[in-house]
């Protein structure tokens, strides 16, 4: 990933701080891996993405007291508004950086997106993103709070979803970036914390999981897993 992306992030993530936002949404996608460098602290942490992606989840109910429009915040970056038919603003793009919002799928789920008129944006409902919501930690960064999943929940999501990814580079970035969090949480002997955010998990999902790993033959995770 090219440092301009990532100074393109950076001055995304301060600018949504300095409008109050920031502390009231989630980091979520593949670009947490680099920002748990912060979390790990460890030399050998690889911190490579390939994505330029970032996605940020809002809770619902969203409790953003203020109406900011996103677009006019990153507008001047050169950021272009994204429509998709009849669902309205669903992302904002740039040639270095996209940027869009999800929320937690609820329910039987919907096609149509879900209006967050705080932001000026329209959301795209996920299946899963509760548990990540369920599951956060806070990162110092550059003087920025960022949350985050917990690297745990991070890593057991990403086994749950990249069966469902259509396409196969998104497919296979799940699994190494899944994989590369795993093995740093277990470097560092958090094998409690593991335990305990899948112990939380229902237990379909559990299962889901352990059948994911299964596949792609990852039996050591999957003793870690199932240890009590």
């Amino acid at each position: 990933m090219e440092k301009k992306t990532y100074n393109l992030c950076l001055e995304v993530l301060k600018r949504l701080n300095k409008a109050g936002v920031l502390r009231h949404i989630v980091l979520i996608g593949s670009w947490s891996i680099y920002f748990y460098k912060s979390y790990f602290k460890s030399k050998s942490y690889s911190t490579y993405i390939r994505t330029r992606d970032i996605d940020f989840l809002i809770p619902i109910p969203f409790k953003f007291k203020k109406n900011l429009d996103i677009f006019k915040l990153v507008e001047d970056l050169g950021f272009l508004e994204e429509y998709r038919g009849s669902q309205g603003l669903i992302k904002l793009k740039h040639p270095d950086l996209t940027i869009e919002f999800l929320v937690p799928e609820r329910g039987r789920g919907s096609d149509r997106p879900y209006s967050v008129p705080q932001l000026g944006i329209n959301a795209q409902p996920l299946r899963y993103l509760d548990f990540l919501l369920g599951n956060t930690m806070v990162v110092n960064f550059s003087d920025l709070s960022i949350k985050l999943p917990h690297p745990a929940a991070y890593a057991l999501h990403k086994f749950i979803i990249f069966k469902r990814r259509a396409k196969i580079d998104k497919h296979d970035r799940d699994i190494e970036g899944a994989l590369r969090v795993f093995r740093e949480l277990t470097n560092n002997n958090e094998y409690t914390a593991i335990k305990q955010i899948f112990a939380k998990m229902h237990k379909k999902w559990q299962q889901t999981i352990l059948k994911n790993l299964e596949s792609i033959e990852e039996f050591e995770i999957i003793d870690i897993l199932k240890s009590k």
